[in-house]
């Protein structure tokens, strides 16, 4: 094994061209984490999933099974942290294991732009993958009424959007262009209009919008969602809404999380949805509860010490994965893992900036020297946290309390950590990028 390992040194090289490609190939730090195969696809250029430790995924599982047909759940948890790998994860492998349960993952980040989207711009996104994972899965037209509930489905919203219709296409107004709408496919007409539709909420101004979720949508997609739900033996499908906590804009998510509660509660489907953190504390935080229950939160991976003990084997096997093994020193491995804070996507950024860095230099291998020029480069992210930021860090780090005000703090370039509770050990955690920018700060502090 010994012998092998030591050929795979000598004959792979970062500083080689083809083998720095293949290792980028195999690292996506902006996508979800992807099943090794799945449904016959064998994943390529997408990092792949690799188990974590905790009881995450029981609990979500328990929440969903309990409350069958009417769990609503929120998923939180720091940006990078890993929440869509979790879902996308345990959705494959529900869908997997077949059953009597329709699951549909809806995406609010596959064709708009979620920053500002309000309810409705959700709730269209939403409406847009239920019908093409529906469509998809049943052929419309070889069903007895499913062609009846589309037509009217269609009807509506060409009414609700005022669209210009004649005998072979309809015509809609978004963003002061005209959209036409050809009728020769009419499952694909559907989805191009919700589709549209909801990337118009969510890009165009509050004052363009439509306004907020009417009734009748969610009339019209409990519609949808019955017809599945007789077909599935009267079990309700289960809907993934992922990326909604992609929403920064305060308003929008409040609207999102706070004011449509009851839209939400009439969906006849379980649901599981993402939730920006900072609106599942602070001012927020006891009107979502009161909505949505608690939180369900998913806590950054453990963190290595930085000198010495054992590096959490998912760290290991993402590098594996990777076809880095190889080509990465343990220490080196360690510095990554050590300064990503236990955030998964700034992990796998800090082996692909690395792994270009380590090419650069012409080492065969990622050394401790080129893992610190990737980490030197991440902490001048920090150089711009002002006076009044790192003062707030200083005294939650002292205090262990105060994240409520802390909501800068939680998005990237991340300052604070929160950290899965242990007997001992405060939830609340300077991330070790931050730590060099409140050391000086604290430096300042001693001589001022």
């Amino acid at each position: 094994m010994k012998e092998q390992e030591s050929k795979d040194k000598r004959s792979r090289s970062l500083s080689v061209l083809q083998d720095l490609r293949t290792v980028l190939g195999q690292l996506d730090a902006e996508h979800p984490a992807a099943l090794r195969q799945y449904m016959g696809r064998q994943y390529t250029g997408r990092t792949l999933y690799a188990q974590r430790e905790g009881d995450f995924l029981k609990r979500l599982d328990l929440e969903i099974a309990s409350r069958r047909g009417k769990a609503r759940i929120l998923v939180t948890g720091q940006i990078g942290v890993g929440k869509s790998s979790e879902l996308l994860y345990y959705f494959r492998t529900k869908r997997m294991q077949g059953g009597n349960d329709f699951w549909i993952f809806c995406d609010l980040d596959r064709e708009e732009h979620p920053e500002r989207c309000g309810a409705t711009g959700v709730f269209l996104a939403i409406f847009r993958d239920c019908w093409s994972s529906i469509s998809r899965y049943y052929p419309v037209d070889q069903q007895y009424d499913l062609p009846g509930i589309r037509n009217e489905v269609f009807d509506r919203l060409v009414d609700w959007l005022k669209g210009e219709r004649d005998e072979s296409k309809v015509v809609f107004q978004f963003g002061g262009m005209s959209f036409p709408v050809f009728l020769n496919d009419k499952d694909g007409a559907l989805s191009l209009v919700l589709g549209k539709a909801a990337q118009h909420e969510a890009v165009s101004q509050p004052s363009e919008r439509f306004g907020l979720a009417p009734d009748s949508l969610i009339n019209l997609l409990n519609k949808v969602l019955d017809w599945v739900t007789r077909e599935r033996r009267n079990v309700a499908p289960v809907l993934f809404v992922d990326h909604t906590d992609k929403i920064r804009d305060p308003l929008a998510a409040e609207e999102v999380l706070v004011k449509v509660a009851p839209q939400w509660g009439r969906i006849r489907a379980s649901i599981v949805v993402t939730a920006p953190f900072e609106n599942t504390l602070g001012d927020l935080r006891y009107s979502v509860e009161s909505k949505w229950g608690r939180p369900l939160i998913l806590y950054p991976v453990e963190i290595p010490n930085l000198n010495s003990g054992p590096i959490p084997s998912i760290y290991g096997q993402i590098v594996k994965d990777a076809q880095l093994r190889p080509l990465i020193r343990d220490d080196s491995v360690r510095l990554l893992a050590h300064y990503s804070g236990g955030i998964l996507r700034t992990f796998v950024r800090f082996l692909l900036d690395a792994c270009k860095e380590t090419h650069l230099n012409r080492h065969d291998q990622i050394e401790p020297s080129d893992a610190n020029t990737v980490i030197h480069s991440a902490e001048q992210a920090y150089q711009d946290y002002s006076t009044e930021g790192l003062d707030l860090l200083d005294q939650i780090e002292q205090k262990g309390t105060g994240l409520g005000k802390a909501a800068s703090l939680l998005r990237s370039p991340i300052g604070l950590l929160i950290t899965e509770p242990q007997s001992g050990e405060q939830r609340l955690k300077v991330h070790p990028l931050a730590r060099a920018a409140l050391q000086r700060y604290h430096l300042k502090q001693d001589k001022g």
